[in-house]
């Protein structure tokens, strides 16, 4: 291998032809940076294609059907946030018709969604202005009809069942029958809160369960604070949420049973069941 033409020059080799060889060298390690440049640009877009090509599929993979807009669209990842806030519904039972305000301020949350939407936001604070009568029929300013406001958020729950129960998923749903009716839940509302949950819950070998908002300074209450108002800035006489966290178990857990007052309904009473699975 030529490695220097001024040594072959010593030797005697004519002038004109080390030049030529010295243009060859030349000329070739050029075409070798060329080739390396250009290799190193063909795997630098082979990368990126490869992260465009897993980025576009995961977008693809988390676009659902969307009931709050009615169309197919790409959720942003805390969607599936496995500590949502799932379905709340809440129930407005005044003494007689009356027009009703109630706010929702979510100090930690985003709301994901809501029927119907609310009159107003501010910050992260959410307004309904409705009609309500002593029934449970809610009507907006168009009058359209509803029987409960729906809401959805994330960021709630955790896996720390110091006190609650463990039960069969067989048992799940008489389980509930029971516990909610001891709550203070009504047929037609606790029915709703079964046919719900019931699908995601029998299967399993066994439901550790815990309901939490049922303490005005719990987790739930602070960090979704519920206000209810008539016309005249007058709150609600009693309030019962109820929010249920679980979680499914191969096997049975001995936990301390969680122990609660029956609610007492008295004047304009407001009632919010809702639930979250920690997975």
């Amino acid at each position: 291998m030529i490695q220097n033409t001024n040594d072959l020059q010593e030797q005697g080799y004519n002038t004109d032809i080390l030049e030529s060889i010295k243009k060859h060298i030349i000329v070739g390690n050029v075409f070798r940076i060329i080739g390396i440049v250009i290799f190193s640009l063909i795997g630098i877009a082979a990368i990126a294609l490869l992260s465009w090509n897993a980025y576009t599929s995961t977008r693809i993979l988390n676009a659902v059907y969307d009931p709050c807009t009615g169309s197919s669209t790409i959720q942003p990842s805390y969607y599936y946030d496995p500590y949502t806030v799932d379905k709340p519904n809440i129930y407005l039972y005044p003494e007689k018709e009356q027009e009703v305000n109630v706010s929702l301020e979510l100090k930690s949350s985003e709301m994901l969604c809501m029927w119907p939407s609310a009159n107003s936001i501010e910050n992260t604070s959410y307004n309904w202005n409705v009609t309500a009568d002593k029934n449970g029929k809610i009507h907006d300013e168009e009058g359209n009809e509803y029987s409960y406001l729906f809401w959805e958020a994330t960021g709630y729950g955790d896996g720390d069942f110091e006190k609650g129960f463990c039960v069969k998923g067989s048992e799940t749903g008489e389980f509930l029958r029971e516990k909610l009716t001891e709550i203070g839940l009504t047929p037609a509302e606790y029915n709703e809160f079964i046919v719900y949950w019931l699908p995601k819950m029998q299967n399993n070998e066994y439901n550790i369960i815990r309901f939490d908002g049922l303490d005005e300074n719990d987790a739930y209450n602070q960090n979704y604070v519920l206000n209810v108002e008539d016309a005249n800035g007058n709150k609600a006489d009693s309030m019962l949420r109820v929010m249920m966290v679980w979680e499914s178990s191969d096997s049975f857990v001995e936990i301390e049973p969680q122990e609660f007052e029956t609610f007492e309904r008295n004047g304009f009473t407001v009632v919010e069941w809702g639930g979250t699975e920690i997975k």
